[in-house]
């Protein structure tokens, strides 16, 4: 047994996500078919670190239901300003100290900061580091 600290550790550092619904279309789940969802391995180092970069594919919990985990594409960091989509009454929004904008690829099936505003970092959980299912999309 030698060996558990190592498997406790990946199992706590590099979690596992099933990525459903549409909302990242088409970077995941790409396929229209909703049996066959996206599995990613997530990363929490960089959570720690706060190394955070547009762009970048999270997983957090919903500002609105913390039960609720949501993976979203970081569009804009503190000090940004961002072009919000309807229904923000401003369509310029400067995102504040300690918060980030994120939405989904697909913005006709996303539920994203342009329906909750900009969302504090510490809902960050994990980066997402790569795709394990389906194999011909791993990686």
């Amino acid at each position: 047994l030698y060996w558990s600290p190592l498997v406790f550790f990946c199992a706590r550092q590099f979690p596992i996500h099933t990525v459903s619904g549409r909302s990242m279309q088409p970077t995941l789940n790409p396929d229209e078919s909703m049996l066959r969802n996206d599995v990613g391995l997530f990363c929490r180092l960089p959570v720690y670190y706060e190394d955070f970069r547009r762009g970048d594919i999270v997983a957090m919990r919903s500002p609105t239901n913390p039960h609720r985990m949501l993976i979203k594409r970081i569009i804009a960091l503190p000090g940004d300003t961002v072009k919000a989509l309807q229904p923000w009454p401003d369509a310029v929004v400067t995102i504040p100290q300690g918060h980030m904008w994120v939405e989904g690829d697909d913005p006709y099936h996303s539920y994203d900061s342009n329906h909750f505003g900009a969302v504090p970092l510490a809902l960050v959980e994990s980066r997402l580091t790569g795709l394990l299912w389906p194999l011909e999309r791993a990686g």
